[in-house]
């Protein structure tokens, strides 16, 4: 086993209505970002240390591309979801009664005042 840590820094604002330039600018991120984006340094680190080749790294970047379009095109194509499924597994060890609000009351699942 192995334990990876990274210290990273998130580069887009934190909703869509922020975009993040507001308290930093472009040249700030853009320098953190070549500099400290924890993918880059892993993929760096497993170079540098013989664990992979960079041809291995661009198979595997393509391999995850392919798996990731395939997984968009399928989420796509499938139907929606019954409503109800969006309280399923929210929370880990959830109870059936847990109760988490809708956008309005009606729409909410679980009983009021159970938090477990």
């Amino acid at each position: 086993p192995m334990v990876v840590e990274f210290d990273t820094c998130r580069y887009h604002g934190h909703s869509m209505s922020d975009p993040g330039i507001t308290y930093r600018n472009r040249d700030e991120v853009s320098q953190v970002r070549a500099a400290r984006d924890p993918v880059d340094r892993a993929k760096r680190y497993c170079i540098d240390t013989e664990l992979v080749t960079e041809a291995e790294i661009k198979e595997i970047d393509k391999e995850v591309k392919a798996e990731v379009a395939a997984a968009v095109e399928a989420a796509k194509a499938a139907p929606p979801p019954e409503q109800s499924e969006l309280w399923t597994d929210v929370h880990v060890g959830q109870s059936k009664d847990f109760f988490m609000r809708g956008p309005d009351i009606s729409t909410s699942s679980g009983v009021y005042g159970t938090n477990r």
